[in-house]
């Protein structure tokens, strides 16, 4: 597997992690919709950073 692959997989697996944690979102009491605030701008921080990479490194093989 190429550093592409393996990157393009990992963003792919955050950007799923923060679309469960944005469904169960709603459900949370005011304490924990704070955390889940923070786990998910964190979550989403990563997912832009690795997306970034993986279109950078993708237009670099054309």
């Amino acid at each position: 597997m190429t550093t592409t692959t393996i990157l393009g997989i990992v963003t792919m697996v955050i950007w799923i992690l923060v679309s469960t944690e944005l469904s169960k979102n709603s459900k949370k009491d005011s304490d924990q919709k704070e955390n889940s605030r923070r786990k998910l701008i964190v979550l989403m921080f990563a997912g832009i950073v690795l997306t970034i990479a993986v279109v950078i490194s993708l237009f670099q093989k054309l």
